[in-house]
């Protein structure tokens, strides 16, 4: 009887896991507790061990590795090139005042005057 609670258990999870319902609508889409439910998800992950893998190596990529428990939504990402950083100078504008301009990777470049609070250029830069 256990053995097939388990068996029965271990396959909701696995369809939980691969529908895109919250585990209260699969709950009441299955027609089970889903105080059981959270149950079972948490025991099976926890009986799981983590599956790492290393993703192929080529010439213009360093190594990656992934780690990821089974039956997780977690997709490996392959780092191609990394993303160059915001630069900031101090420039002379006419009329004598001082700015700061903001380069950014992709060109642009956005001018403040002096006194900008340096931690405000730095999260700007951050979310750009």
């Amino acid at each position: 009887m256990a053995e097939q609670d388990r068996t029965r258990w271990t396959k909701l999870v696995a369809d939980f896991e691969s529908s895109d319902l919250t585990q209260r609508d699969f709950a009441t889409e299955r027609g089970i507790s889903l105080s059981h439910l959270r149950y079972w998800i948490y025991r099976l992950r926890k009986e799981s061990r983590p599956l790492v893998t290393e993703a192929a190596r080529s010439s213009d990529q360093a190594p990656v590795q992934v780690t990821a428990e089974k039956g997780s939504r977690l997709l490996p990402v392959r780092v191609v090139a990394s993303a160059a950083k915001p630069r900031t100078t101090v420039i002379a504008a006419a009329g004598g005042d001082e700015l700061l301009e903001l380069a950014l990777p992709s060109g642009v470049r956005v001018r403040f005057p002096a006194g900008t609070d340096l931690r405000y250029l730095r999260a700007l830069a951050a979310a750009l």
